[in-house]
């Protein structure tokens, strides 16, 4: 009988795969119980990995945005965590491009101790942050903002985004998938951070631990594309792929 790692990552494989299963159809194949496989699958429901259907199991629902305010409350400590773990390698003078989102907020606040910076943004609330200081340079991507969050990602953003290189590119996602990797929710923000990943010699991705397991619309970049990852926790075992070769470093 397999242990109970092998059969959870199994489970994610077998669901990412054929998207629904039958908990007798895993019953019969692991040659378990379904009973352990109705564990198994509370366990991995828990952590956001799957949905329990009647008898069976399916992928979790696409992730949807609440407003900016609520997200920001949403693991604000681990947020926390990661924005104090980046701070703690960007040093005085570096250029970085800071991406929209509530953790490279979070990122931004805890990059107000440093000097002489170089931030480039499409984001109000990061430029607000860090603009204040007189011995940074601020750059705001022009462009129609968003109502959602106060963040430009027109062709006009990014066309300002394209003429600058940093040392480093920060940025989010909207999930993290075990099989189709880092996601977005719509196309837009999809090509707005691959082009910021592009403009860095070391991207980096600042993901709290909610996002694994959470299916976006649109793939984003390759993982193998991100110089470091920074996340407040361990990622569950079906991820560990996904990050071979990757600096991953947990706040």
């Amino acid at each position: 009988m397999a242990s109970k790692t092998k059969r959870q990552s199994l489970i994610l494989d077998r669901v990412a795969n054929g998207g629904s299963l039958e908990i007798a159809e895993l019953s019969a194949e692991l040659r378990v119980t379904g009973e352990t496989i109705r564990r198994d699958i509370r366990e991995l429901q828990a952590r956001g990995l799957v949905r329990k259907i009647h008898g069976g199991v399916t992928l979790p629902p696409l992730v949807t945005d609440g407003t900016f305010h609520e997200r920001m409350k949403d693991n604000s400590e681990g947020k926390r965590r990661i924005a104090e773990a980046i701070a703690s390698f960007v040093q005085d003078g570096d250029a970085l491009i800071i991406e929209t989102g509530t953790t490279a907020t979070y990122v931004a606040q805890a990059l107000s101790a440093k000097r002489r910076l170089t931030v480039v943004t499409n984001s109000v609330d990061v430029a607000r942050a860090l603009a204040f200081h007189e011995d940074n340079a601020v750059y705001m991507a022009g462009g129609r903002l968003t109502p959602a969050d106060g963040a430009a990602l027109d062709h006009t953003a990014a066309g300002y985004m394209a003429s600058f290189r940093v040392k480093y590119a920060i940025f989010s996602v909207a999930g993290v998938d075990p099989v189709d990797g880092l996601m977005a929710n719509n196309v837009a923000e999809a090509e707005f951070t691959r082009l910021v990943v592009s403009r860095a010699e070391i991207p980096v991705l600042a993901v709290d631990a909610s996002k694994f397991g959470r299916r976006g619309l649109v793939r984003v970049v390759e993982p193998a594309a991100v110089g470091i990852v920074v996340t407040d926790r361990v990622p569950p075992k079906p991820f560990a792929p996904l990050f071979e070769g990757v600096d991953l470093r947990i706040a």
